[in-house]
């Protein structure tokens, strides 16, 4: 009985171990409201996430950039063999960004973001089925890319930032053992690691911009996690894993190369266009670790996850009706990268198709952007080859933003 507890805590455990196994894709609120197009807009500093090289061609001599969003999402599942169903009560998700960029001579540009590009807030029912892997979880990653951007001539420049992330993780189950209802906490708020983001930016023509970026995969690192257990049968309490109180791992937060074209196609109209390739092939396993820190006894457990590479598919347009008034629409299609075989429900991954839409007020050197985003899943079905969680699995959210940016000379 013990050894069947601890394979199906393990497994459990590995994919929301620090930030899940997708991308929070919120780092501009103009971006957003685009389809979330963005390394060829150069409009302010928040273009450093998205290209480094885009700061080159913000047009100021210094550039703030500031916004939040809200993400309500809806989680739902079901067994078809059973019946038996429950859904998620998920808090309101709030990724943030700020970016700053300031051009000391002519040519050169530096600055800095601060972006949570990772994430994930999900709560399930204490009693549903799939209480084993996961009850609660409230994850958080920040990037904080220090960028510097070069421009060669009136047509093209280059950029590149160094990335210091951190994250931290709280994920909370229950497991029936020996009767007993056993709940597990795991804590972490020191998880690390570094990465690197660059990128060429093309002015081709006054109607005409290309960008092109890579962000580095980051391996981020958890030592001496805190591991919490409660209501432990007492003929177990003596014995691993319930004697564990911390844990470590390595969850890599994969790679990422943009390609994006925009083309002012009349004197009030742009339209753009941008592929994202997400380097999810580099998640094939997670190993986790869980140890007493008294005696150095250490348990593994290795989690198949062979995530597959995917395409994510964005357009957008902006419509200047007014000196002051733009209004913005845009699409993007992401594919699921999580096998059916090996999906788990603390990260409810599936396939997107997301409309999005935004306004956007110029008061001179002072902009606000708003944006809303809805976000339909399509529905699928899974069933884990290693924990046995099984069944039919709908995602939908609505996200909305506020920016705000300033760019002064």
């Amino acid at each position: 009985m013990r050894r069947i507890f601890l394979l199906a805590l393990l497994l459990g455990m590995g994919s929301t171990a620090f930030a899940g196994g997708y991308r929070v894709a919120l780092q501009g609120v103009r971006q957003a409201s685009m389809g979330l197009v963005g390394s060829m807009d150069a409009s302010n500093a928040s273009v450093a996430f998205f290209n480094p090289a885009g700061l080159a061609f913000v047009d100021s001599k210094i550039s703030i950039a500031a916004g939040g969003f809200g993400i309500s999402n809806k989680v739902e599942w079901q067994n078809p063999s059973t019946l038996e169903s429950a859904k998620a009560d998920n808090p309101l998700g709030t990724p943030i960004y700020f970016a700053a960029s300031y051009r000391p001579v002519d040519d050169v540009t530096v600055g800095v973001s601060f972006t949570t590009p990772f994430g994930s807030t999900l709560k399930w029912p204490s009693d549903w089925a799939g209480r084993a892997n996961i009850t609660q979880i409230e994850l958080k990653s920040y990037f904080i890319q220090p960028t510097v951007a070069f421009k060669f001539n009136d047509w093209f420049s280059v950029g590149a930032g160094f990335i210091y992330a951190m994250g931290e993780v709280n994920l909370q189950r229950t497991n029936a053992v020996a009767g007993n209802e056993v709940g597990l906490e795991i804590n972490d708020t020191d998880a690390h690691g570094l990465g690197f983001n660059i990128g060429a930016y093309f002015k081709a023509s006054d109607r005409v911009n290309v960008g092109l970026a890579y962000r580095s995969k980051v391996d981020m690192k958890a030592n001496y996690g805190e591991t919490t257990w409660s209501n432990v049968p007492t003929a177990l309490s003596g014995s691993m894993p319930f004697t564990a109180d911390e844990f470590n791992a390595m969850l890599p937060l994969v790679s990422e190369f943009t390609a994006g074209l925009s083309y002012k196609a009349t004197s009030k109209l742009t339209l753009a266009g941008e592929v994202s390739v997400h380097g999810w092939s580099a998640y094939k396993e997670l190993a986790i670790n869980l140890n007493n820190s008294e005696t150095g006894e250490t348990t593994q457990s290795l989690q198949t996850k062979n995530y597959k590479d995917r395409a994510v598919w964005k357009f957008g347009a902006e419509y200047q009706a007014t000196d002051m008034l733009a209004v913005r629409l845009g699409y993007y299609f992401d594919e699921a990268v999580t096998p059916a075989e090996y999906w788990s429900p603390e990260t409810p991954d599936v396939t997107r198709n997301t409309i999005t839409g935004g306004l956007g007020l110029n008061f001179g050197k002072f902009n606000v952007d708003a944006m809303a985003m809805m976000i339909m899943g399509k529905e699928r079905y899974v069933n884990n080859l290693e924990t046995g969680f099984m069944g039919d699995v709908s995602v939908r959210a609505f996200v909305f933003g506020l920016g705000l940016s300033y760019n002064f000379n």
